[in-house]
């Protein structure tokens, strides 16, 4: 059972740095979306928030003694 523990211990972190990815790159769409019109700024911010979702929830879960 440790050894499951510690495979979804890893899972989780590596769900954390895909969320806080999502994040900055949902920034950098933002940006560009502001400085060049049209949809890239929804895109961004939709990818912003899915980022910051996943990031939540991950982090949550590998704190979760609290």
């Amino acid at each position: 059972m440790k050894r499951f523990s510690e495979s979804l211990e890893k899972l989780a972190l590596n769900c954390l740095l895909l969320g806080l990815l999502c994040i900055l790159a949902g920034f950098v769409t933002v940006g560009g979306g502001i400085w060049f019109g049209g949809i890239y700024a929804t895109l961004g911010l939709a990818l912003v928030g899915g980022g910051s979702l996943t990031a939540l929830l991950s982090a949550c879960w590998v704190h979760r003694d609290f």
